[in-house]
């Protein structure tokens, strides 16, 4: 599978969007500046970095969480198999298998379908998935390609698998269709039973980084972003922060938490096996006396809880950055400034920008409450705004859709003064 680009991302009745909303890394060619920080991608010219930026409460998480939300509907989709009621009662105590969040402030939305959507480039190719849930059960789900034209791969239009239409690469899951449940996704049947087509899409999907900075450990990732080349890399840097680090080291743990045949007839006798990791870190630090060095590696803190935010922060960031920079992919970071000092963000966010720090086009999408991010070579269409009104409803907007002359104002200034509607009213009315 070649590099996956992100081209948009849509929700619908999800969380506090209530009207659909659609966010895209298409640069806006028709202002002057569309060709800064961006690259091409088949027909179109993306940006490299774009910010969600909104005031507490305004949607930003949820935001991420659109993304997150697909992804686990493709994860858990082959456990709607499952009969194991012992293993689904731990999956949905752990919040896995929690139905999918509608807008809860307006009955009226009780009723209507929750849509999400994803848009992205795969070799040139763009392709479009999305799929409604109403009741925990798939009432749509829908997945096009576009090469030159638009050919519908994927349709359908209720629960039942006999409503599902299969063309093109997808027409060999045709006799096999019928493991479709009405609470799991077709496309991660098909890719859970080894179609190759469904494997690239999901993937594709898979592969793209969420993280929130607001987490205080790392998240499981591949043990090649841990390799003692990488380590060596983190120290160095981590030795910006605190000097005294000397070496870093993580271990993984991995359990079997689940084990499942597929199908009471399936001939190949297959199994869906569910593993959790768990990844613990231990720090080496230098011992003094008297301001020179005696001992190297020696464990005099426990890091997680004895190291500072920020470097915690930067170390569980580390890995994310790296992934994507060495072989392309993309990168969602909630809160991106949450226990960094803005220098080092703008820092992290120019490895983006910078075409040799860069090389494959690796994309960044990070929300924010900073303006200051924003300063300084930055277009107006990498700048998303979130807002909430007063019915509970969170709007998203792009900042080049607001007719102002770059070359005349500044963008942090002018988020400053609540351009579309992005600053809260004051949270204290002190008289």
């Amino acid at each position: 599978m070649g590099t996956t680009v992100f081209k948009s991302i849509m929700a619908e009745n999800f969380a506090s969007f209530a009207e659909r909303i659609k966010f895209t890394c298409i640069a806006d060619e028709s202002k002057k500046e569309h060709q800064l920080n961006t690259f091409k991608a088949g027909d179109e010219t993306i940006n490299k970095v774009s910010y969600v930026y909104g005031a507490n409460g305004s949607g930003k998480t949820y935001f991420c969480k659109i993304l997150r939300e697909i992804q686990k509907m493709i994860a858990l989709s082959p456990l709607s198999m499952m009969k194991n009621s012992q293993i689904k009662a731990m999956l949905q105590n752990e919040g896995l298998t929690k139905q999918v969040p509608g807008f809860a402030f307006d009955v009226k939305y009780r009723d209507v379908p929750t849509t999400l959507g994803i848009d992205l480039i795969v070799d040139n190719v763009t392709y479009h998935y999305e799929f409604s849930m109403l009741d925990q059960k798939v009432v749509h789900e829908l997945l096009t390609k576009k090469y030159r034209r638009t050919e519908k791969v994927l349709e359908r239009t209720s629960p039942n698998f006999q409503d599902i239409l299969l063309r093109s690469e997808l027409k060999a899951f045709e006799d096999t269709k019928k493991v479709v449940k009405e609470d799991a996704l077709c496309l991660a049947m098909a890719a859970m039973l080894n179609n190759e087509f469904a494997n690239m899409i999901v993937d594709a999907i898979k592969n793209i980084n969420i993280f929130n900075m607001t987490s205080p450990r790392l998240n499981p990732g591949e043990s090649a972003s841990f390799s003692d080349e990488r380590i060596q890399r983190y120290v160095k840097i981590l030795r910006k922060a605190d000097p005294t680090i000397r070496n870093i080291q993580v271990e993984y743990e991995e359990e079997e938490i689940a084990r499942q045949k597929v199908d009471s007839d399936d001939f190949e006798n297959r199994e869906i096996i569910q593993t959790k990791t768990t990844v613990g870190v231990k720090s080496k630090h230098a011992l003094y006396n008297d301001g020179i060095e005696i001992e190297t590696g020696t464990e005099q803190i426990d890091f997680f809880r004895d190291e500072s935010l920020g470097t915690i922060k930067l170390f569980t960031t580390l890995p994310h950055l790296f992934d994507v920079l060495e072989e392309g992919g993309i990168l969602f970071l909630d809160e991106i400034e949450n226990g960094l000092h803005p220098s080092l963000v703008k820092e992290m966010i120019s490895l983006f920008t910078n075409d040799e720090s860069n090389p494959f086009h690796a994309q960044l999408i990070c929300t924010t409450h900073q303006p200051l991010l924003i300063s300084e070579n930055v277009k107006r269409d990498q700048v998303w705004i979130l807002s909430k009104d007063k019915f509970g409803k969170s709007i998203l907007q792009r900042l080049s859709d607001e007719s102002f002359s770059r070359t005349k104002v500044n963008l942090t200034n002018k988020i400053l003064e609540g351009a579309l509607g992005c600053n809260p009213e004051s949270f204290f009315n002190i008289t």
